[in-house]
């Protein structure tokens, strides 16, 4: 480890003990002795006293409230709060705050409290000693979204940034968790599920469906989770897996004894999104004709002579040319919601038993795709004996897809969709004009692909199968020490289908250039991961003034993962799909197999004093196969304190104040993020002309490891007028040191280069969350809140102080430069367009054509700002920072309104100040070559219209009006109703009918599809729409019954 960042540690650590014991030395002046409080407890909403309250002093001693809800208890002097709890009522810790006499009230279990237990790594706390960055997402089985990514997305949690990747039904989201920690490792956070890591990184990266990815939160049915925690500082007890955060989830376990039934089912309407406006036939027409005698190629008359300029109604293809087709409307469809769950729970003293089964259906808004899920769960708590106890969690789900080919790709419907010409038709017709179910094949015009056929021909589909199961053993050795044993397995094996008919799509060529029709490929990946997290917990109270809890542990994970990857053409016919039934010149086979390990030794401590003051260390030693072998381990420490203010005497006649906490941490963390063997030296195949050979995939640099975060995080907890308050601020610091970065080498050495610790980055800001019932009455209540986080980014250093990245395929340059935030857009101003050759000739800029000669920009052109004043020619010294992705805020807003048993919530989720550059705009705009362009290209500069700011069509665009410029970027800010529900449950039956709506209406001035965007975890490749589908508006209705 850097020995100034383990100086920089020690020093912090050594701060935050003396400040943390200075308040409690501060505070001895205290009796030991004992006394009595006596009090009522009434209910918050109608002050009624409330009888057969729970009221105890830790574990010194326990009351009941009366009739009247009066109570007296004896309590240590010295002790800071009451807890108490209610079968019908929030449980509710109380700050005595020195005081004998007091009264209390209490809300009813819907009330958000912020007292509730916090589901922490090693065990369940209090809400009041957690001293770290936590945000907690409650499960809400009456409202629970299709998937487990689809609960945290609509920054509903605070400091978290989480994406859906698109609006493929189950994909799932990237989470970003207080922004960007690395350039090149991974960026998303560690899933913990019910104490088990999930690997997230590896699996999946080679789909042969291109847009799509495995989501192992997908394979989790929502109604099955309790609830999701976020920790958002420096989680050491997970050492070099928690740069990123890390998110726990936990499932539903059993508590009562009672055997329950919940069943519940919706169904529902996905609707498919506005269009982007494309020319009509005419407007087309006009263009392509434009186009094609700009382009050289024809001469006027013979562009008139082309069958689809043919105006004769006798003409054989008149038909074929002559349609009005919106292509959008062809392959946008609203598709049916169905899903039904059951679950039973029940058991005795010695066992309790959850089981739960589930099946949806969720159809996508491109017609033909679907995504099909089973899940079952199981748990069982039993008590073996007095001492022994065993757990056990066994889930298996199975999904189906039905896909397509995502983005900027000739195979893909939306693209296809926006590019094929209007006046063409999806079928053809026979002699006597009427349409038959024969597809029209590919285009003569551009070459492109029929959306139709991508959507009801070609196969493009996935299906996954996951097991998950673990025992938990739990021995208590002593009143004071237990032993407890999680071991686990996780499969997953997904296989993959593609077939491209001939009629109707584009051929396809491979890496050398050999055309490619009936395409089949096949790919069948699996990874199997075992699982042990085994620890020693030793707790101790002392006279109810002293709290310890002592762990420590060993952590294992080992993973065995699998590939294979097959391809073979031109088949004998469309009917032939199977890969044996292509041509065998055609086959191509590969594939992996690979495995890695990680062993964790780890130690958590914590103490509290009199229930008011916390400290919290956890120090974990980390070992991982995935780095080099003198950095294979790594040491990551973590402190955080807390001190409850609102415990204090001096607060005893504060009445507004229930709750004042102040917390600080600061620890060390890594990112294991890097891929599976990037520090070792290993040889790939390749083929060249006519045989075939092996180069270096990668050179070994024993040195490589893990990127090291030191993140410092200062909170403060508010609670005003009896809980009907909230609010918490917390201000973070994150820095990480030893980047890795992609070192260049000569190409003699048969690799491009090698990564290497090299670059350091700073990422600090703040988070506000508030919430607030500002009316509570027996009959209404109206809840509002929400949250607003801010995060900066600044590059520290660099190898070569910048680094720029051409990203192919969407005409796109990013930079990483010293000083500046991460993943900027780099391209060239703009300042209008030249509306007449006076204006041209008057600025006298010029462009480089292919063989290198300096030509004029004319009349029509986009005017490009000459950054580098040292000569006349736009080229690229003239590129400068013309976007930034990352957000100046983001958050969310929610208000819930209840009247007697019914209940209409709303949450708006937002962003502000982020810019995203309109990728699928630059290709429907750009006007270099023969696709249908959007509504705007109508208003292209012509010589009859010069006073436009869409410039002059050219084909094949030598000038470089569509270079990557500020004309494709624009403001992603939005607003967003991300849910609406209004529910009902009847007094005389337990269930609930519920009727919500998702993605009602978005507030934006962008002009793509969809504003919110994330078509790739890479920390600075974000903000670009790549033209992936769209999120969809939903809307569902459903019942929960239960019995």
């Amino acid at each position: 480890m850097n020995y100034l960042i383990m100086m920089k540690i020690k020093n912090t650590y050594s701060l935050l003990f003396i400040l943390f014991f200075g308040i409690i030395f501060a505070s001895q002046g205290q009796e030991k002795s004992n006394k009595i409080v006596t009090g009522t407890v009434l209910n918050a909403t109608n002050k009624e006293p409330l009888a057969g309250v729970n009221v105890r002093a830790g574990n010194f001693s326990s009351v009941l409230t009366d009739e009247k809800g009066t109570f007296s208890i004896k309590v240590p002097d010295g002790r800071a709060t009451l807890i108490l709890s209610s079968q019908e009522f929030q449980d509710k810790e109380v700050a005595l705050r020195g005081r004998s006499k007091i009264e209390i009230k209490i809300n009813k279990k819907d009330f958000n409290t912020y007292y509730t237990d916090v589901n922490t790594p090693l065990r369940a706390k209090s809400n009041s000693s957690v001293v770290g960055a936590i945000s907690v997402r409650e499960g809400n089985i009456a409202t629970a979204r299709e998937s487990a990514a689809n609960m945290i997305t609509g920054n509903e949690v605070s400091g978290m940034r989480s994406i859906m990747r698109s609006g493929i039904p189950g994909i799932g989201s990237n989470n970003f968790i207080r922004g960007y920690n690395t350039l090149n490792s991974s960026t998303q956070p560690l899933i913990v599920v019910d104490g088990m890591m999930i690997e997230t990184n590896t699996f999946n990266n080679n789909s042969i469906i291109r847009g799509y990815s495995y989501d192992p939160l997908s394979d989790i049915n929502p109604k099955d989770i309790a609830n999701i925690t976020v920790i958002k500082d420096a989680a050491s007890i997970y050492g070099s897996r928690a740069a990123n955060g890390v998110i726990l989830i936990e499932t539903n376990k059993t508590d009562d004894v009672t055997t329950k039934i919940d069943f519940y089912a919706q169904a529902g309407l996905n609707i498919s999104p506005d269009n982007i406006r494309m020319m009509n036939a005419d407007q087309y027409k006009t263009y392509l004709s434009n186009q094609l005698n700009n382009s050289g190629l024809y001469t006027n008359s013979e562009i008139s002579n082309l069958p689809y300029f043919n105006e004769s109604t006798s003409f054989q293809d008149y038909e074929k040319y002559h349609n009005s087709t919106d292509w959008q409307k062809q392959v946008f469809d609203d598709n049916y919601v169905n899903e039904y769950y059951l679950k039973v729970t029940g058991g005795d003293e010695i066992a309790k038993y959850g089981l739960s089964v589930g099946y949806s259906t969720n159809g996508g808004v491109i017609s033909n795709s679907d995504f099909e899920r089973f899940t079952t769960r199981f748990n069982a708590d039993t008590n073996i004996t007095d001492r022994l106890s065993l757990s056990t969690n066994l889930s298996v789900s199975y999904t189906d897809r039905s896909l397509y080919d995502d983005g900027l790709l000739s195979t893909s419907p939306i693209f296809s969709a926006l590019n094929k010409s209007p006046f063409l038709a999806p079928y053809t017709e026979n002699a006597d004009g009427v349409v038959t179910d024969v597809y029209q094949d590919v285009d003569d015009i551009g070459g492109f692909s029929n959306p139709v056929v991508i959507t009801d021909v070609a196969t493009f589909v996935a299906k996954d199968y996951n097991l998950y199961g673990q025992l938990n053993f739990g021995y208590k050795i002593s009143d004071k020490l237990t032993l407890s044993s999680l071991s686990g397995v996780n499969y997953i094996k997904n296989r993959q289908n593609v077939f491209l008919p001939d009629l109707g799509l584009s051929e396809e060529t491979n890496d050398f250039g050999d055309a490619f029709y009936r395409t089949s490929k096949v790919s069948v990946e699996s990874l199997f991961s075992v699982y042990n997290d085994t620890r020693l917990n030793y707790k101790l109270n002392v006279d109810n003034i002293h709290d310890f809890s002592i762990n420590l542990g060993v952590r294992y994970n080992q993973n065995d993962y699998e590939n294979s990857y097959s391809i073979s053409g031109n088949s004998g016919d469309d009917q032939f799909t199977s890969l044996n039934n292509g041509n065998r010149d055609t086959f191509v086979t590969s594939g992996n197999i690979g495995n890695w390990k990680y062993a964790s030794l780890y130690a958590n401590a914590d103490y509290s004093f009199l229930n008011k003051y916390f400290v919290s260390y956890n120090l974990a030693f980390d070992s991982s196969s995935r780095f080099g072998d003198a950095k294979s381990t790594g040491i990551f420490p973590g402190l955080g304190v807390g001190w409850l203010i609102s415990s204090e005497n001096f607060m005893a006649n504060n009445n507004l104040i229930d709750k004042l906490k102040l917390r600080a941490s600061y620890g060390l963390t890594g990112n294991d993020g890097i891929g599976n063997y990037n520090a070792e030296s290993y040889f790939v195949s390749t083929r060249f002309l006519e045989g075939t050979g092996l180069i270096n995939g990668n050179i070994a640099k024993s040195s490589i490891r893990w990127e090291e975060t030191t993140k410092a995080n200062i909170g403060l907890d508010l609670g005003l007028l009896n809980e009907r308050v909230s609010v918490n601020l917390d201000y973070f610091n994150n820095v990480t040191d030893g980047l890795l970065n992609q070192t260049s080498i000569s190409p003699v050495f048969g690799s491009e280069g090698f990564l290497s610790n090299d670059g350091k980055l700073k990422n600090r800001g703040f988070e506000l969350g508030i919430n607030a019932r500002v009316i509570n009455t027996d009959n209404f209540t109206w809840d509002v809140g929400g949250n607003i986080s801010q995060y900066k980014n600044k590059i520290i250093s660099l190898p070569g102080d910048q680094q720029i990245y051409e990203i192919a395929g969407v005409n796109a340059t990013i930079i990483n430069k010293e000083g500046s935030a991460l993943g900027l857009f780099y391209g060239y101003k703009t300042d209008g367009i030249y509306n007449n050759a006076t204006e041209a000739s008057t600025e006298g800029l010029n462009w480089v054509d292919f063989a290198g000669f300096e030509q004029p920009f004319a009349a029509g052109d986009v005017r490009f700002v000459n950054s580098d004043a040292s000569d006349n020619v736009i080229n690229e010294d003239d590129r400068v920072v013309i976007g930034n992705p990352n957000p100046d805020f983001t958050g969310m807003v929610y208000n819930t309104f209840t009247y007697k048993n019914v209940s209409l919530s709303a949450i708006f989720s937002f962003s502000q100040g982020n810019d995203v550059y309109n990728a699928q705009r630059w290709q429907t705009e750009s006007m270099s070559g023969l696709a249908n362009q959007s509504e705007a290209v109508a208003n292209r500069w012509t010589v009859a219209n010069q006073n436009t700011n869409i410039p002059r069509a050219v084909y094949g665009d030598a000038v470089g009006n569509s270079r990557f410029s500020d004309r494709w970027i624009e403001d992603g800010s939005y607003i967003r109703l991300k849910t609406l529900s209004l529910s009902y449950s009847p007094d005389f039956f337990n269930a609930t009918v519920f009727l919500t709506a998702n993605n009602l209406f978005t507030i934006t001035d962008y002009l793509g599809f969809d504003p919110e965007v994330s078509s790739s975890q890479t920390s600075y490749l974000q903000g670009i729409d790549a033209g992936l589908t769209p999120q969809y508006t939903s809307v569902l209705v459903g019942v929960r019954v239960g019995l």
